[in-house]
């Protein structure tokens, strides 16, 4: 299960957190975020738990959409 760090940014930043603050009120590291944040790294379901819970919000609301492969191109021309 892959998280969107992007997301996870997106509701710190508009609940007011700086990383830090929100970092140290998850109970988790400033640096740990950052990675998340960053994609860098996925958060173990408890770290997750934690983030979701300091975000009010569900773990589904943070999970990365699984994208399959991109539009189909048709070989041959076009009649």
């Amino acid at each position: 299960m892959r998280t969107d760090g992007r997301l996870i940014r997106r509701k710190r930043i508009g609940l007011g957190h700086g990383l830090n603050r929100f970092a140290a009120l998850a109970g988790i590291s400033g640096a740990a975020l950052s990675r998340i944040e960053n994609g860098q790294r996925d958060p173990r379901p408890e770290t997750l738990k934690k983030i979701t819970d300091a975000l009010g919000c569900q773990i589904n609301e943070v999970i990365a959409e699984e994208t399959g492969p991109g539009p189909e191109v048709q070989s041959g021309s076009a009649a």
